[in-house]
């Protein structure tokens, strides 16, 4: 296919560039293989990787703004999100492989396109505008299990669950000014009235994260259960963050991937936990066990994917076992 090609130096170049059916790309590790198979088609790539401004993770006194090109790997690698946030260091070294790792940028993971096979091979599903979510009654193994509307897909981003453990804000751009989000609204389900999978304009481009100072004593963990040992997208994953004062949690997030179009808090669950003692010994199996019967309560599986119940609910106690001992 033919198309133009710009390389933008600052912002302002990239909306200048920008126009009908024109992409925005940077490590491109979505979109090519999207050109690739017909799924997109764009008049014009304009690349972003030379705006210096949307580079780095910066640590500053009551944040930690990680621009939106910053590769995973160096997500994964820097110091104060490997001590402070490490589900969110987890996530990303567990995102694909060593080399996408380090090709693909934070905010083109973030707003990745969806990985449902039957949109991924051209069937015209909902997504593609038809009226047909194929994979809710075809081969929905990988299907979500809760939070979905007129389609069933999930979001594939493993960073996308850690940040909404983290209450991460996004700060997204247009030529109209910048704007922030919080990471739980960035996502969303796709429905008949608006087929998105994010609140992202077709105008707006995602420009960084902020991750909010926390507490010393908080502890995270990230993990993920694929069908290979690694390198895969998840099937079910869980970040936990709990913050624990005078050995009782007066903290908590936890949020499931893998198992709903956006990151799934469970908040009855994050409440259970409020308030609870965390002695020397850590919680015992009976305890998780009985913790985690309780998520989950409003899943509705498909005739393939009952299984991710009790996946998710596994990799959650694996998440807060780590966390609480």
């Amino acid at each position: 296919m033919n198309f133009d090609y710009a390389i933008a130096e600052t912002l302002e170049d990239a909306f200048q560039a920008r126009r009908n059916e024109a992409r925005w790309f940077a490590g491109g590790t979505d979109l090519i293989p999207e050109i690739k198979s017909g799924i997109a088609a764009p008049t014009r790539l304009v690349n972003l990787k030379g705006i210096d401004g949307l580079h780095g993770i910066v640590v500053q006194d009551d944040a930690v703004q990680i621009g939106a090109l910053t590769k995973l790997a160096e997500i994964a690698e820097h110091e104060t999100i490997r001590t402070s946030y490490r589900a969110l260091a987890q996530a990303c070294e567990l995102a694909a492989s060593p080399q996408i790792r380090n090709m693909a940028t934070i905010g083109g993971n973030l707003n990745q396109d969806s990985r449902c096979p039957y949109y991924r091979n051209g069937f015209p599903c909902f997504l593609h505008g038809g009226d047909t979510c194929f994979m809710r009654e075809g081969e929905n193994r990988e299907a979500a299990i809760v939070g979905y509307k007129d389609c069933v897909h999930v979001h594939p981003s493993d960073p996308a669950t850690a940040l909404v453990a983290f209450d991460a804000q996004i700060v997204v751009q247009s030529q109209d000014g910048e704007r922030v989000i919080s990471a739980r609204e960035f996502f969303r389900a796709p429905d008949a009235q608006d087929r998105r999978m994010s609140v992202l304009e077709d105008d707006e481009v995602i420009t960084a994260i902020r991750l909010p100072r926390i507490s010393p004593n908080a502890r995270s963990a990230f993990v993920k259960a694929m069908d290979r040992a690694v390198w895969s997208f998840a099937l079910a994953s869980a970040a936990v963050r709990v913050e624990i004062e005078n050995e009782r949690v007066n903290d908590a997030r936890v949020v499931l991937g893998g198992i709903a179009p956006t990151p799934w808090r469970e908040i009855g669950i994050e409440r259970a936990l409020l308030g609870t003692g965390v002695s020397s010994d850590g919680w015992s199996n009976e305890e998780l066990n009985q913790l985690a019967a309780n998520a989950l309560a409003d899943a509705q599986p498909l005739a393939h994917n009952r299984y991710k119940v009790r996946l998710a609910r596994a990799m959650m106690k694996r998440a807060l076992r780590d966390c609480l001992g």
